[in-house]
């Protein structure tokens, strides 16, 4: 073995230990201590591994070659763990430590009175630098120091506009006349994109989705002047929360289509004072609300020959001519009409032309039995839905005729 003579003190030099070596394994390997020459693969005080396959070993030379104390800085810098173990013949030996992707492990020596000897380790990170909290600040975050920080930027809006996945956890504040957002599609944003939005305007803010989404069902959602709300993705359609209504403008409107059946509002639908149906009826339709106290104004602008009744789903309810506007009252088991009431001092009232299926005039309990207008000046009863007869300037016309007593 070469020695090497300090000048100075004449003392034995021993040969330098490797400080750094970049490793690339694809398969087990025996490491040698720099002090056994140069041929095979020395241990350095620190190794970069790269393993190109998995299930790898890293064999430590023999322990009774070195003193206690001995210590290797290993560093998995490749995608793949492997096994850095003791000695053996053949190797590999016993598992010191498995080192996974991006992790480094700082090895030594305990005890040397075997070949495997005794190792120890711990673990000194995963050797990537410090994260920089302005690289991670996406939406709705801000980078305050080294911490990242919720934060909602505040966009105002004078004229209609069309959102983007961009404005995702901002706030929206609408600041003109009637106006309206369209929504993302609730798909290509992905769910739990949200964004709050609030009507600062002087007009009605209308929030319309695309395609087949809806929002909390319906197919809008409207903002009197002060309101706000947040409003999710679901990655299929649109919810909110945080809905802050207007102690001034409290009525909200709902318009919706119908064509026969039961029909059963939700809790939102319903939540509406003001409903509007329109469609045309292929059969009677009637419209269940929940039963809760409420008072509502609706308006039948259906078309076809059939009925539209409005009532709870246990209770009773209240039939609403085509073409006519009632305001009903809910008192949480029954529909009323809230106008039933008299009074002496009524000098005239003008009702819509109904129909013989659906006399504007007619009673509880038989709501196809009455009066109605089937043509200008003429007036017609209608008995259980069909004409029985017409008054006009020409006379009395009896669809069946008479039956029994004398005229």
């Amino acid at each position: 073995m070469t020695t090497y003579t300090n000048p100075f003190t004449g003392q034995t030099i021993n040969p330098s230990q490797v400080s750094y070596e970049s490793l690339t394994i694809a398969a087990n390997t025996t490491l040698d201590w720099p002090i056994n020459g140069t041929t095979g693969t020395p241990t350095a005080n620190i190794i970069d591994v790269t393993a190109s396959t998995t299930s790898l070993n890293l064999i430590l030379p023999p322990a009774t070659q070195v003193s206690t104390g001995q210590t290797v800085l290993v560093r998995n810098i490749g995608s793949n763990t492997f096994t850095v173990t003791s000695y053996a013949d053949p190797g590999p030996g016993a598992t010191i430590v498995t080192v996974a992707s991006g992790v480094a492990q700082y090895i030594f020596l305990t005890s040397n009175s075997t070949t495997a000897g005794v190792w120890a380790s711990v673990v000194l990170g995963a050797g990537t630098a410090a994260a920089n909290a302005s690289d991670l600040a996406g939406y709705g975050l801000l980078a305050i120091g080294a911490t990242l920080n919720q934060a909602y930027a505040v966009n105002t809006y004078y004229s209609s506009a069309t959102l983007t996945a961009s404005l995702r956890a901002q706030l929206l504040v609408w600041s003109s006349g009637a106006g309206a957002f369209t929504l993302p599609s609730a798909s290509s944003v992905g769910a739990n994109w949200f964004c709050m939005i609030r009507n600062s305007g002087t007009g009605i803010l209308t929030l319309t989705p695309v395609g087949a989404d809806t929002i909390d069902g319906n197919a809008n959602q409207q903002l009197q002047l002060t309101e706000s709300l947040v409003i999710v993705s679901s990655g299929s359609g649109w919810s909110t929360f945080g809905y802050g209504r207007s102690n001034t403008f409290a009525y909200t409107a709902l318009s919706l289509s119908v064509t026969g059946g039961t029909v059963t509002l939700t809790s939102t639908q319903a939540a509406n004072t003001i409903q509007v149906y329109g469609g045309t009826l292929t059969s009677n339709v009637t419209i269940i609300v929940p039963p809760t106290v409420q008072l509502y104004a609706i308006t039948n602008n259906t078309s076809g020959s059939f009925t539209f009744t409005v009532k709870t789903s246990a209770g009773t309810g209240v039939t609403i001519p085509q073409g006519t506007s009632l305001t009903v009252s809910c008192d949480g088991t029954n529909v009323y009409n809230a106008s039933s009431g008299t009074s002496s001092s009524i000098t005239s009232t003008t009702f819509a032309a109904g129909s013989a299926p659906s006399p504007s005039i007619n009673f509880t309990g038989s709501t196809t039995t009455g009066l109605y207008l089937p043509s200008t000046n003429t007036l017609g009863i209608s008995v259980n839905g069909a004409q029985a007869a017409t008054f006009s300037a020409t006379g009395l016309y009896v669809v069946n005729g008479l039956a029994g007593g004398q005229f």
